[in-house]
């Protein structure tokens, strides 16, 4: 079988709709004597390992088709039907190149809901995991602690991006103790990380609201990345996770970079980021002021991971992505993000107000911890059904007082908080815990919200679950080789 004959006709049958789509958008001129078109030159590369095809594009014969032309999504979508749904990009570097993947796309939702609320069963099983949101593939789950722990996120007022780095944060307190995760959150704005956010067991330091008590804050944190450098030389291990003992993940978030731009506090922050993997230092760093002056190379390159929300101008959008896009995000909360070498539209997790229930469920609580209503409940449920939290008997009781919803909504939140016991069927009910039962005795709150990962397992159970995660590619350093033939790009096998 001639196997290079096959590829050649494959990469040609790909060149042919690309072409024809150009000539399609009355992107491509005639020829005004011999007839005909002016076409564009590339490399075709078959690439079998990643399963794609790649055409370079020789950015001296682009036929007259501007470089902005190459890089609109609309272009791309275009591209993706003539191929028969196989996704397909240009990458902007020192050149031109198009990326088409070989298998033709999964099925995929022809729109997304414009409000995805954050619960707890939006919460992905998974050490250091959280959900992003929603793509027309399903949920997009990052790794705070691994391929995404160092985030850059932009746009308007008003396009979301606050909103994410609560949702973030949310997400990892719901499901793990302080002794596996630690925030440090910088909030110069004094507005998005409200009362909830301050009582957080998980807080490193306390929330920072001005600016010098921002800088003492990233600090401190480039001064325990330090710290934990030298227990790891001193244990003879290179990364964390490799600790008798790890530390907790420390994950520090900054609401508004442009407060710091070209600061000594910015030039410290990109130090800590660019060099706090292996010490499970991981950022997330925000601004509504996307422009070359806030994110510079230094930022770019120190956070791998890009999020942007609507933006105001293409400009903007170029400041945070590198390409345009952003701007057509027609609403609050999508996003397009640069994930492992793959771009991503997502509808992000919408947050309650100052947190909503999952602020609650894992902040600290302010005394005194129970309504008065709550407190009976609790009182009846020990002395009348042996500690058991049954929502009909005491819907029943408590009749006028609260409702059977309001119940089942408060036990939930109880019982991911640890208040209540998780049952072990369906069937079973709820129990009162010991801490529940001292504070409906006038005790003091616990300390801590849910401690370590063995009694989160217990109480909440699997927490959500990833249901058609978004699958990424990373980037291939591998050498290809090609020709030219009959006027097309065509390749041999690499």
């Amino acid at each position: 079988m001639d196997y290079e004959a096959m590829a050649e006709r494959e990469i040609d049958s790909y060149w042919m709709a690309i072409v024809n789509t150009l000539k399609q958008r009355n992107l491509l001129r005639q020829r005004p004597q011999q007839g005909g078109y002016i076409i564009p030159r590339a490399l075709g590369v078959l690439d079998t390992e990643a399963d794609c095809c790649y055409f370079v594009l020789d950015m001296q014969y682009l036929a007259g088709v501007p470089r902005e032309k190459w890089l609109d999504h609309d272009l791309w979508r275009q591209w993706r039907a003539a191929l028969s749904g196989r996704a397909v990009g240009v990458a902007d570097g020192f050149g031109l190149w198009i990326g088409i993947r070989r298998k033709p796309g999964l099925p995929t939702a022809k729109r997304l809901p414009a409000v995805i609320p954050l619960e707890a069963d939006r919460i992905p099983d998974g050490l250091y995991t959280i959900c992003l949101g929603q793509s027309k593939r399903g949920d997009v789950v990052l790794d705070l602690a691994g391929s995404e722990r160092a985030i850059l996120c932009g746009g308007a007022p008003g396009g979301g991006k606050s909103n994410l780095m609560q949702s973030i944060i949310l997400q990892l307190c719901a499901k793990h103790g302080p002794d596996e995760l630690q925030v440090a959150i910088v909030d110069t704005k004094t507005v998005d990380f409200g009362p909830a956010f301050e009582r957080l067991p998980h807080l490193f330091m306390p929330v920072a609201h001005t600016m010098d008590e921002a800088t003492a804050l990233i600090g401190t944190v480039e001064q325990e990345r330090q710290r934990r450098a030298a227990i790891m030389r001193q244990a003879g291990v290179n990364h964390w996770r490799k600790l008798a003992e790890p530390f907790p993940l420390l994950l520090t978030t900054i609401d508004e970079a442009a407060d710091f731009a070209k600061t000594p506090a910015m030039e410290i922050l990109v130090e800590s980021a660019r060099k706090g993997r292996a010490m499970g230092c991981s950022f997330v760093v925000g601004t509504q002021l996307p422009s070359a002056r806030v994110i510079d190379p230094q930022v770019r390159a120190a956070l791998e991971t890009i999020v942007a929300f609507r933006c105001r101008t293409h400009l903007e959008s170029q400041a945070i992505l590198g390409i345009g896009g952003a701007e057509k995000l027609e609403r609050p909360g999508l996003a397009l993000a640069y994930l492992r070498g793959k771009w991503v539209t997502a509808q992000t997790l919408l947050v309650g107000d100052d947190g909503g229930d999952l602020a609650d469920t894992v902040a600290v609580p302010v005394a005194p911890a129970l309504a008065a209503v709550e407190v009976d409940l609790v009182r009846y449920a020990l002395d009348e059904i042996d500690g058991r939290f049954i929502i009909g008997r005491l819907a029943e009781q408590f009749a006028g007082q609260i409702s059977k919803y309001k119940l089942a909504k408060l036990a939930r939140k109880w019982e991911l908080r640890g208040w209540l016991t998780t049952p072990a069927h369906a069937t079973d009910a709820r129990k009162v815990t010991d801490e529940l039962a001292a504070l409906a005795d006038g005790g003091l709150p616990p300390v801590q919200g849910i401690q370590g990962r063995d009694s989160r397992i217990g109480q909440i159970g699997q927490i959500g679950g990833v249901i058609g995660a978004e699958t990424v590619t990373g980037d291939r350093d591998r050498g290809v080789t090609g020709a030219m033939r009959g006027g097309f790009p065509v390749s041999s096998f690499s």
